[in-house]
């Protein structure tokens, strides 16, 4: 019997400790571990900002060092 591979994207989820402090004019959040702000008009806003602003962050780190890789 022969195997055979199958090749598929798999999106793994980190957990990542951020502060979050209110302003008068909205929501500042930061994640001081990977030097990410972000500004939203609520907690939920600026929650949803961090979230895809870590996931850009970690993707470009990535994407780095694939091309570090095939240099």
């Amino acid at each position: 019997m022969t195997s055979q591979a199958t090749k598929l994207k798999v999106t793994a989820s980190i957990t990542k400790d951020c502060i979050f402090q209110l302003e008068d004019d909205g929501w500042n959040g930061v994640c001081e571990d990977m030097a990410v702000n972000v500004r939203g008009s609520s907690f939920e806003d600026a929650k949803r900002k961090m979230e895809s602003a870590l996931e850009a962050h970690i993707e470009s780190i990535l994407h780095r060092a694939r091309r570090k890789k095939i240099a």
